[in-house]
């Protein structure tokens, strides 16, 4: 079996239900590897849960029975040391989503629906998000998209994870949710849009104040810490083919063994969800019309004693046995326009479908 090349182990990897994640840091040249040798990955229905752990830590936008967190321990970290198993494991829970494709039209009634509280002022910031199902192409290979995925977006964090719970999931993602080691930590705001053609972005007011917003949540829920951060930006970042508003926000952490606890602060925020805080949660839940799942969740490896890497699932698809799903959001202001976010929703799919043509 040694003869395998690296996507083809990958492949044999998700058909023999392993727990394992590969995934490329942005401006890395080699993607890193972990995996659950035997046993079954920690789940959880709580962050608090993932404090003083270490591990491969998979989260929902919205933690439930169907989808908890997921903690995959890192038993093995090399890939040229997976040795392939003829024997099947049983197949996970999990037997693929499917979603609804909407249109232009069953958009437009979702957008003005979630319009209203935004004009109304009872809310300041709703991320209306949707997914496209799409065929599986026979021979497709989730190992060789990623490879293909990491070559292309080298400013990204490319990841490919799979766990019985789970399933299969594959995505390109610019924002970090948590990072850090030692008492060095980050978090970014990262919202606003554009479809850059040239080397100047020019931005408007209604992707200032949604960036505003964001900024401003990150730097309230540090502050229940009392973390004082220091403030780089907002700034021009490109991923892929969109740009998007960047603040950098790095601040020190005199104990890192409660990570779980600043992780559950912080998610979800507004760039994913909106504001207030747990108004927009339950309005997304209760009007969105599916359930996200790990899109718009955090993934990445958490280890407070070494190097921790967590980002929001942004860019992503689901694998399922005949189908891709992909996911796209664009975040809602009083001011935002239905065609407009429309497009912004068929640019980010284009992130993914790109590299599966």
């Amino acid at each position: 079996m040694r003869d395998l090349h690296e996507h083809q182990i990958l492949d044999a990897l998700i058909e023999q239900g392993a727990c394992f994640a590969i995934f490329r840091l942005p401006d890395e040249t080699s993607p890193r590897f972990v995996m659950q040798t035997s046993g079954t990955p920690t789940l959880t229905g709580d962050l608090d849960a993932l404090n003083d752990q270490q591990g491969f830590v998979i989260a929902p936008f919205r933690i439930s029975d169907e989808t908890p967190v997921i903690m995959i321990r890192p038993d093995c970290r090399n890939l040229a040391e997976v040795e392939i198993s003829t024997e099947k494991k049983q197949p996970g829970k999990w037997k693929g989503v499917k979603q609804k494709n909407i249109d232009k039209g069953d958009y437009a009634q979702l957008f003005q629906r979630f319009h209203k509280p935004l004009i109304d002022g009872a809310i300041k910031k709703l991320v209306l998000s949707r997914s496209k199902t799409i065929d599986r192409k026979e021979g497709f290979s989730p190992g060789r998209v990623f490879f293909r995925a990491a070559e292309k977006y080298t400013h990204s964090c490319v990841f490919l994870f799979h766990t019985p719970q789970s399933g299969t999931w594959l995505g390109s993602t610019p924002e970090i949710l948590l990072a850090g080691n030692g008492n060095r930590w980050q978090t970014m705001a990262l919202a606003g849009t554009r479809y850059p053609h040239s080397g100047t972005v020019s931005w408007d007011d209604k992707n200032l104040r949604e960036q505003h917003l964001v900024t401003s949540y990150l730097l309230h829920q540090l502050s229940s810490f009392q973390i004082t951060p220091e403030i780089n930006g907002p700034y021009t970042s490109k991923a892929g083919n969109l740009a998007h508003l960047r603040t950098d926000i790095n601040f020190s952490l005199a104990d890192s063994s409660s990570i779980g606890t600043l992780l559950k602060a912080l998610h979800p925020t507004p760039a994913v969800s909106g504001l207030p805080k747990e108004e927009a949660f339950q309005f997304i839940r209760n009007h969105e019309g599916y359930d996200r799942r790990y899109y718009t969740g955090f993934l990445g490896m958490l280890e407070p004693m070494a190097e921790t890497n967590i980002y929001v699932n942004l860019r992503c698809m689901e694998i399922g046995k005949s189908s891709l799903t992909l996911f796209a959001g664009s975040g809602l202001i009083s001011s935002s326009i239905c065609k407009d976010e429309w497009k912004e929703t068929e640019k980010k799919m284009e992130t993914m479908a790109s590299i599966v043509n």
